[in-house]
């Protein structure tokens, strides 16, 4: 399984559509078999896309990362998992050691789903999100709960 997560100015990026690099970790058997640093310069998200094929990208970790393209990694075959935040080489520890719920977490978008909070009159503002659960949520559930 290779693993990718998105960094900016070399720490947890915390919006996939603005990393400035990849660190990518090549993971079997959990031992980590390789890592490696992929610079990413692009214009729009979805030119990241084809990054993640020709790496062979199963799963990136994250902060956080916006609905279209959440949606847009889900179609072409890439878990994501937003919300994570640390040490990257902590979190594929954690990871290899079975333990990724003890990673701490910010929510499943890592507050950045694109979603500004509007305050009205008087109001303290807040989202929708934070009353029930996203659809985000909901396709990651049930991708995963056959895998437990």
């Amino acid at each position: 399984m290779k693993v990718a997560i998105p960094l900016f100015r070399n720490g947890v990026s915390p919006r996939i559509d603005i990393a400035d690099s990849l660190l990518i970790y090549d993971i079997d058997n959990g031992i980590v078999k390789g890592k490696e640093t992929c610079s990413l310069t692009f214009e729009h998200a979805a030119q990241l896309i084809p990054v993640l094929q020709k790496k062979q990208i199963t799963r990136i970790i994250c902060a956080g990362c916006p609905q279209y393209f959440f949606r847009m990694l889900y179609f072409y075959g890439v878990d994501v998992v937003p919300g994570v935040t640390g040490d990257p080489e902590n979190i594929v520890k954690q990871l290899i050691d079975g333990k990724f719920s003890d990673i701490p977490l910010n929510g499943f978008m890592g507050g950045s789903c694109g979603h500004r909070r509007r305050h009205g009159r008087g109001g303290k503002g807040g989202t929708r999100q934070d009353k029930k659960k996203s659809n985000q949520t909901i396709l990651y559930e049930e991708k995963h709960k056959n895998k437990k």
